[in-house]
């Protein structure tokens, strides 16, 4: 890797701990090197200078939960992986977690981080299931097919499986065993999540107690919050982080597919069971925003400042997975992880371990 440093200068920074303006980030091999004010960072004679103009320099996206995109299943195969990597860095995702609800996914998650897939870093290993609380929604029983109790013997055999790499792995609280398993999972290193579960607050807080420190998707498949029952929404209120939860349709245009043996009909980034309304329950199938989308409508239709939005695209994520020490934000030491990107959330560049590994064409549309 050649050793020449590179300067990005911007009308505006958001590292995001800063809101800075006429700015630089100097990124010296797969390091940030410094950031700050133009006027105050050094910056090397034979620096390779990228002058992103009136655009915005951010630390690049770190997605927690992401099953797949553009027709790809992180469960299937190491190859699957890399490819939705490649398309990660499109939307300014420059980490993830690969998540995944069995043995062979886990392996296939581990195969492609230790190979490397050369875009979006996999930082490891999310499994979500299979220790989940079934939906029993009529006609779609396959989708509880897989599920399985708390058992520590089947833990020990994903730790296995995944090498040291489990990072995050969902339990649903109220089920028997859910909180010692819990217990070991925060014994083991794993950081473990309430997920896909009908808790009411007080067996949510007793997960707490066990060690629960994350909670999936909150309000989709689970107790909802109500003032006098406030259910696991209402123990989670802070430290939000935006995630995609996006299938292999993610990328893809609108239309027809196929999806876990059910049709499907994705539409305005959302995908639906053919035949449902969305007045229904139980009838998504899933979201196919990328991380980018997301920040952008909790801007637009949400009314969040930028800079918040994506600290919880960036920092919040980085903490949760206990990485902010190299990941999440603009700061001297840490991985030179960045995306440029305008205020309308369109990703220009983006730039992994100090390597740029997507540029927007001229013209470019989407």
């Amino acid at each position: 890797m050649s050793s020449q440093m590179i300067a990005i200068k911007a009308l505006q920074v958001i590292t995001p701990l800063h809101d800075l303006r006429d700015a630089v980030v100097l990124v010296a091999g797969e390091k940030i090197a410094a950031v700050g004010p133009a006027s105050d960072v050094s910056v090397p004679e034979n620096a390779r200078a990228i002058d992103v103009g009136n655009r915005i320099v951010a630390p690049g996206f770190l997605d927690l939960h992401n099953h797949g995109a553009v027709g790809a299943y992180a469960e299937e195969s190491p190859a699957a992986v890399e490819k939705i990597a490649q398309y990660l860095v499109r939307t300014g995702t420059t980490s993830w977690l690969p998540t995944v609800h069995s043995q062979n996914g886990t392996e296939a998650v581990v195969a492609a981080k230790r190979a490397g897939t050369g875009t979006a870093d996999v930082l490891g290993v999310h499994m979500e299931g299979p220790f989940l609380a079934p939906k029993r929604v009529p006609g779609q029983e396959a989708m509880d097919a897989g599920l399985r109790k708390p058992s520590l013997q089947l833990f020990d055999r994903f730790l296995e499986a995944a090498d040291g790499h489990l990072k995050l792995m969902g339990v649903a609280p109220e089920l028997p065993g859910a909180l010692e398993l819990i217990g070991e999972m925060e014994r083991s290193g794993v950081i473990p999540a309430v997920a896909h579960t009908k808790a009411s607050y007080e067996q949510f807080m007793a997960a707490v107690e066990a060690g629960a420190r994350h909670v999936t998707h909150a309000y989709n498949v689970m107790t909802g919050f109500h003032h006098r029952r406030p259910g696991v929404v209402g123990g989670v209120l802070e430290r939000v982080a935006v995630i995609t939860d996006s299938t292999p349709l993610a990328g893809l245009p609108d239309g027809t597919y196929e999806m876990f043996g059910r049709k499907v009909i994705k539409k305005d980034g959302i995908s639906r069971i053919a035949g449902t309304t969305p007045d229904q329950d139980n009838t998504m199938a899933g979201s196919e925003w990328p991380l980018n989308g997301n920040i952008r409508n909790l801007v637009e239709l949400v009314g969040v400042p930028l800079r918040d939005a994506i600290r919880m695209a960036t920092m919040t994520p980085a903490k949760i997975i206990g990485l902010d020490g190299s990941k999440g934000s603009l700061e001297p030491g840490k991985d030179a992880d960045l995306v440029v990107i305008d205020e309308q959330l369109t990703v220009y560049l983006t730039m992994v371990r100090g390597r740029v590994v997507y540029e927007r064409s001229p013209g470019q549309a989407g």
